[in-house]
């Protein structure tokens, strides 16, 4: 009997002893992944607190570039109407003018800005320049009393202008002089001077050069 009763209890404290291990193991693989999850919890709080911060300074940096832009484009804006104050202003200072009193702005504007030396000048740039459209601009020309075109009320100014520095530079050249003026060549300077006085650009210098020494007293009758 004793036999039997031992090998039951062996068998039993066998079964507990594998009982318990069984649970340390199970204990432990359980805390091993408890603590697995907590730090993969712990590293997917890590990974969304960084997002956090990435967003707030991308809404930030988003938020500063809006700023920026819309800065640039108040300032845009500004020197746009600033660039534009003075084409408005004429625009609004011509619109009730007679053709005589735009005529007589025209003149001033013309001469202030020597918008006649630009050699390529045209009723289009100049119609731009002016703050006019081109159709009030060649209606003005068209009837005036003085010019017959716009081109002749160019090489006048361009004429005078060229006379003056013919008197002014003498040591410039013909050619210089012409340019200068706004004439597209020598040879174009040239025929605008001989169809108005009937002399050569040269001999205009030399006129007035010989007329300014007859003016001069000479050095005997100073002395």
């Amino acid at each position: 009997m004793v036999g039997p009763q031992l090998l039951i209890v062996a068998v039993i404290i066998v079964f507990v002893i594998a009982f318990v291990v069984t649970m340390l193991l199970l204990n432990s693989s359980a805390k091993k992944m408890v603590d697995t999850n907590k730090k993969l919890v712990e590293k997917q709080n890590t990974l969304l607190e960084q997002n956090k911060v990435q967003e707030y300074k991308l809404e930030k940096r988003i938020n500063e570039l809006e700023e920026q832009l819309k800065q640039h484009i108040e300032d845009e804006v500004k020197l746009l109407q600033e660039q534009t104050r003075p084409h408005r202003e004429r625009i609004e200072l011509t619109a009730n003018m007679t053709d005589e009193e735009l005529m007589e702005w025209v003149d001033q504007e013309v001469d202030d800005r020597l918008l006649y030396t630009d050699t390529n000048l045209s009723l289009k740039t100049m119609a731009k320049a002016l703050g006019l459209t081109q159709k009030r601009l060649g209606a003005l020309f068209k009837n005036n009393e003085k010019y017959n075109s716009l081109g002749d009320y160019l090489n006048e100014k361009r004429f005078l202008l060229g006379c003056r520095l013919l008197r002014e530079k003498p040591n410039w050249t013909i050619e210089a002089v012409g340019s200068e003026a706004g004439f597209g060549g020598r040879r174009t300077f040239q025929m605008e001077v001989k169809r108005r006085l009937g002399i050569t650009p040269l001999q205009y210098r030399q006129g007035v050069e010989s007329a300014l020494s007859q003016e001069m007293p000479s050095q005997t009758e100073s002395d």
